[in-house]
């Protein structure tokens, strides 16, 4: 049995963001991508990160274009943090608990970042 987080969090999630405007970010942060679904092949296949589409367009609270990935074990945020940290370049990159006391919280009190935090649009996001 893996060990659980902290404060009884669910899981995190890591959204990536870039200016659909700078086609040398937009490729940056595709590329990180790819980077991430080679260098985590084996977490992803066995399920422990399930990384999302790319999204050319801003969609939800979410003010830029942004691709996801979530992930629900304490090791896994041992090695994603840190390559993050080490890997974003100057995108900004948003992590997040999942924790059950509503999206507004998770998205914002309880938020980490990376490069410039954006600001987003919590009229999306529920306080439940």
């Amino acid at each position: 049995m893996t060990q659980p987080f902290y404060g009884d969090i669910i899981s995190y999630d890591i959204h990536t963001y870039w200016n659909n405007n700078n086609q040398q970010d937009r490729q940056f942060a595709f590329d990180l991508r790819e980077k991430v679904l080679k260098e985590f092949s084996k977490e992803i296949e066995s399920g422990d990160i399930r990384v999302y589409k790319f999204h050319d367009k801003p969609i939800g609270p979410h003010p830029l274009n942004m691709w996801e990935l979530d992930f629900r074990t304490p090791a896994m945020f041992v090695k994603l943090v840190p390559y993050f940290q080490l890997n974003h370049g100057k995108l900004s990159v948003l992590i997040h608990p999942r924790t059950g006391q509503g999206d507004l919280k998770d998205h914002t009190d309880h938020a980490l970042w990376l490069g410039h935090k954006l600001r987003l649009d919590t009229s999306f996001l529920s306080n439940e």
